[in-house]
């Protein structure tokens, strides 16, 4: 028994913190590819082309993303980049590339300090945290015109 039970309970709290970090890496790219696609509609303006900058696209994701993911450490970036020129529009189309990253607390003492370790979470910071990142593309199309 005084063998076997740290083996077993390594294992046990070790599984448990996997599923932590699975269900926080599902969270966050459900709130990213919402944040996405809210930037994507915004995006586009049919009298003005392509609204706002990257930067404005940012802060009205940021706020949503914060109301998603109520942690302090949960942060958004986007930027547009040009794709592909439409031929039935003749117009170029964007693509909105969004990056969601927040820090991910871990459960238990001894799994976090070896799945914190920079084989296992090599974004950092340690110490009982993860930093988990999500990329997600999405495309903002402009209209065909009439």
């Amino acid at each position: 028994m005084l063998l076997i039970l740290p083996v077993f309970l390594g294992i046990v709290f070790a599984i448990m913190e996997m599923g932590n970090i699975a269900f926080w890496i599902i969270v966050l790219n459900h709130a990213t590819y919402e944040c996405a696609r809210i930037g994507a509609m915004k995006a586009w303006s049919p009298n003005t082309g392509l609204g706002g900058s990257p930067n404005d696209m940012t802060a009205l994701m940021q706020g949503e993303f914060s109301t998603m993911i109520k942690s302090p450490s949960a942060k958004i970036i986007s930027t547009s980049e040009a794709t592909l020129t439409d031929p039935q529009s003749g117009n170029q189309n964007y693509d909105l590339f969004v990056q969601g990253s927040m820090d991910v607390q871990m459960l238990f003492p001894i799994s976090s300090v070896l799945m914190s370790s920079p084989i296992v979470c090599p974004q950092g910071p340690g110490g009982g945290k993860c930093t988990m990142t999500v990329n997600m593309r999405m495309p903002v199309e402009q209209p065909i015109p009439r």
